[in-house]
């Protein structure tokens, strides 16, 4: 129901308290409360096909885990071009902020996190993937069979043996989580016409594959 409906509602609380004569003073109360409580519970389960598609996606889906990091080291371009503003970090944050980048959502339950080395095309660098076990990102769409499922990537220098260790996975609540698909879904339509209509990724790139690999594929290059 509408703003409009609402308020026609109260309309017609309001002419049935000033013609219902017969009625007491405690009743016409009672019942001009039960009418409101009426109208306002229509409000809240109107929604739009849409809104009842998201609802029943958050609804029929797991738990869904925030994934957030800090990897300093990374050699990655857009990392190196705001060193002045993470200090040479590849690292996230819940709320956009300029140079730094946005946390990886995946399906839980997660079961475990650890990063993972593979040979780069220097001999002088490492790729390392951050790994999360769960049944997929939501990038993904649907939620897979569990697995290791790489949320991000680094490019570092063989000289620093140590695997990074700062990671951290959260659970989302109800709330949030809706919210969270409702934009990946707007962010998926946008990036399907933009592929669809001129062959590129809404960013103007060419698609590069899975986002989403499992351990296996990511290490046999995908």
């Amino acid at each position: 129901m509408s703003k409009r409906k609402i308020f026609a509602a109260l309309i017609s609380i309001g002419v049935g308290l000033c013609l219902g004569a017969c009625q007491s003073n405690a009743d016409k109360v009672a019942q001009a409360e039960n009418e409101l409580k009426q109208a306002y519970a229509a409000a809240s389960d109107e929604q739009s096909p849409k809104q009842k598609q998201v609802q029943e996606y958050v609804n029929s889906t797991p738990d869904l885990h925030r994934v957030s990091w800090k990897v300093c080291g990374d050699g990655k371009l857009s990392v190196t071009m705001n060193e002045d503003l993470n200090k040479g970090c590849n690292e996230t944050k819940n709320e956009p902020a300029k140079g730094f980048f946005q946390p990886a959502y995946v399906w839980g339950p997660v079961k475990e996190v650890k990063f993972v080395n593979k040979p780069d095309l220097s001999p002088s660098l490492q790729i390392t993937g951050l790994f999360v076990k769960s049944r997929g990102c939501v990038s993904l769409g649907q939620p897979g069979e569990e697995n290791f499922y790489r949320v991000s990537e680094f490019t570092l220098k063989k000289a620093n043996a140590n695997l990074p260790k700062d990671s951290k996975t959260e659970v989302i609540n109800k709330q949030e989580k809706q919210k969270i698909l409702s934009a990946v879904i707007g962010n998926a339509e946008s990036e399907l016409t933009s592929l669809r209509n001129f062959g590129v990724s809404s960013n103007g790139l060419l698609p590069t594959g899975s986002t989403c690999p499992t351990l296996d594929k990511w290490k046999k290059g995908f």
